[in-house]
């Protein structure tokens, strides 16, 4: 990142300290800022990793509620089988425990990766919002010069249909005049053929 660009990532972190700012891309509003859906190649990186952790998390959620239920039906059925006696009881009774330290395993695994998932989530957010924000401001700067030079152009136009206008004007009250005069100094019928383009 070039020094400009990481001062304004400065910029908008410290501006975003303490905020609370909504993920990017679970709000409709974010995608409003993308015409078309047309996005920078680096936003939409940032958006696709963001969307996989998202989901990763939702996955992770799931699979520790079904452990946990899985893990509650494990023990009750241990619980349920202490009374049976024999090979098969005791074959029964180790692959209950060993599916148990297995479901208790997977259930840490996944506590512990939802313990570190909010903090790059978030991070990942904020990036998302450094690039989008760079992004908006460059739109802005651009859409502010091209609206500087269309309203340059409006009042030249403006000045230019102003003269057009009074030139328009001028022309109209001297035909009438001329018009007019002729009327009067040649008579109807020499007009009449002016009229029917006949003269001139």
């Amino acid at each position: 990142m070039k020094k400009m660009e990481k001062d304004f990532e400065n910029l908008i972190r410290n501006a975003l300290r303490g905020k609370q700012v909504p993920i990017l891309v679970l709000d409709n509003r974010w995608y409003t800022l993308f015409p078309k859906g047309r996005k920078p190649a680096e936003i939409a990186s940032i958006e696709t990793n963001l969307n996989n952790y998202l989901k990763l998390q939702g996955k992770l959620i799931n699979e520790m509620k079904n452990l946990k239920v899985a893990k509650q039906r494990l023990m009750q059925g241990i619980v349920a089988g202490m009374e049976e006696e024999g090979e098969r009881g005791n074959r029964k009774k180790d692959n209950q425990q060993r599916l148990l330290l297995e479901t208790s395993s997977r259930i840490q695994e996944c506590s512990e990766q939802l313990m570190y998932l909010p903090k790059k989530i978030q991070l990942e957010n904020e990036k998302l919002m450094v690039y989008t924000a760079q992004y908006c401001f460059e739109q802005m700067t651009n859409s502010d010069g091209r609206l500087r030079e269309l309203k340059q152009e409006i009042r030249e136009l403006r000045e230019r249909l102003a003269d057009c206008t009074e030139e328009k004007e001028a022309l109209e009250e001297g035909l009438q005049n001329g018009y007019a005069l002729m009327h009067n100094v040649l008579g109807p019928e020499v007009m009449n053929l002016y009229d029917k383009g006949k003269l001139g």
